[in-house]
């Protein structure tokens, strides 16, 4: 199981490769047919949203890669993919250098100026564009520091997405990625309302009313896990329970269970997963509840009983 995982890395590293190398070769091109510095954005002058948008999408083929040959996203992974983006940040350093003067660079004193030198001058004469659209006056020795920021930025937002793909279900037996479709939306909490703190009796009774609603989520989450063993049953609890008809009225409510069908499509194997949801917005977060392991070949069975019921409904409306 390992050498078919580790095989399939360097495949992973060709494909991050080549989308990096396409993603600064559009920063470069951006800027010499458009005058446009897209590595130059930066918000209120300390975020480097052009760093971090050039690093997504340099980053796009190793998750690419990852996902289309099951190459599971390992710590040491992340590493090379880490050291590959710094490492091409400083080569597109050289590239623009050797861009500028393939004949070598000379001060007026004659003096040749190496890539170093070149990098130096280049740092220090880093400014910023006012609001009156003019030029500001050239950091000097702070230029490092948003050097520092380009590097950590583009580096940084490199490594999101592949950080977000580790994250995902793996099956190990078959170095593969498991899908994880969201079956069922379970009601957990009240619609939010505002309640004076000094009303005590209005604060008990919101308290008791999202207790009951914790509940019966509980309640109805062991329903599917106990009718998971027959399909048919199965897909009409979790309409009854959970419908995703209805899930824009309860993603309104304070709290919901999601429960996800995770399962392999080559070995079959899979769970039920359910996890709290609570919040809106920002302020959404996703808490892992409880699982119920799936013997081999149920979770497909249970997946096209609930698509099953899902396409009658759509022709239904």
């Amino acid at each position: 199981m390992y050498v078919a995982r580790t095989s399939a890395v360097p495949g992973v590293l060709l494909a991050g490769a080549t989308t990096t190398a396409l993603a600064l070769f559009g920063v470069w091109a951006l800027a010499h047919f458009t005058d446009e510095n897209v590595m130059g954005w930066y918000a209120n002058y300390v975020i480097p949203v052009g760093p971090i948008l050039v690093g997504l999408v340099a980053s796009s083929g190793f998750a690419v890669g990852s996902f289309a040959s099951g190459a599971k996203i390992t710590g040491r992974l992340l590493a090379m993919v880490l050291v590959m983006l710094v490492v091409a940040y400083a080569l597109a350093q050289w590239l623009e250098f050797r861009l500028l003067f393939p004949e070598g660079a000379v001060r007026t004193d004659g003096s040749a100026v190496g890539f170093f030198d070149y990098f130096d001058i280049a740092t220090r004469s880093i400014a910023f564009q006012e609001k009156n659209k003019e030029m500001g006056s050239p950091l000097g020795a702070w230029g490092y520091l948003v050097r520092l920021a380009d590097v950590v930025g583009f580096a940084g937002g490199g490594v999101l997405i592949p950080l977000a793909l580790r994250a995902q279900p793996y099956c190990a037996a078959c170095a593969n990625y498991m899908r994880h479709p969201v079956i069922a939306l379970l009601p957990a909490g009240i619609l939010a309302k505002r309640i004076s703190k000094k009303d005590a009796a209005a604060l008990a009774a919101r308290e008791a009313s999202s207790r009951e609603a914790m509940a019966r989520a509980e309640v109805n989450l062991q329903r599917v896990f106990a009718s998971s063993n027959d399909p048919r049953s199965f897909a009409g609890t979790v309409d009854e329970v959970g419908p995703l008809a209805e899930r824009r009225k309860t993603g309104k409510l304070t709290a919901r269970v999601q429960v996800q069908l995770v399962h392999c499509r080559r070995c079959a194997s899979g769970e039920l997963r359910a996890a709290l949801v609570t919040g809106q917005g920002k302020q959404m977060r996703t808490v892992p509840m409880t699982a119920k392991p799936l013997e081999k070949g149920v979770a497909p069975r249970l997946l096209q009983a609930w698509k099953s019921v899902r396409r009658a409904q759509v022709r239904e409306r």
